[in-house]
């Protein structure tokens, strides 16, 4: 049986392997230039960013992921950041 599948990789009644941990859901509607930068994402550089906030540890963790996508935002200081942590 074949299923068919939407845009968000979501199968007929399933969950797609994109869907947006509500944390980071959360974070990113109360952040329109964030909410800009995702959208500006290729497909797998969302993915990258949504196994980043499904691994996140804290709220103040997720909420660096949703900052670095504000445009003009140095994303190499948040990555060493992250790793100092």
């Amino acid at each position: 049986m074949v299923k068919s599948m939407d845009m968000n990789g979501v199968t007929d009644g399933g969950f797609g392997l994109r869907e947006m941990p509500m944390g980071f859901g959360f974070a990113l509607a109360m952040n329109e230039p964030a909410m800009k930068g995702y959208a500006a994402l290729s497909e797998t550089e969302k993915e990258h960013l949504l196994m980043r906030c499904r691994d996140a540890k804290s709220k103040e963790e997720m909420q660096r992921i949703v900052d670095s996508l504000v445009p003009d935002t140095d994303l190499r200081a948040i990555a060493d950041e992250e790793k100092l942590l």
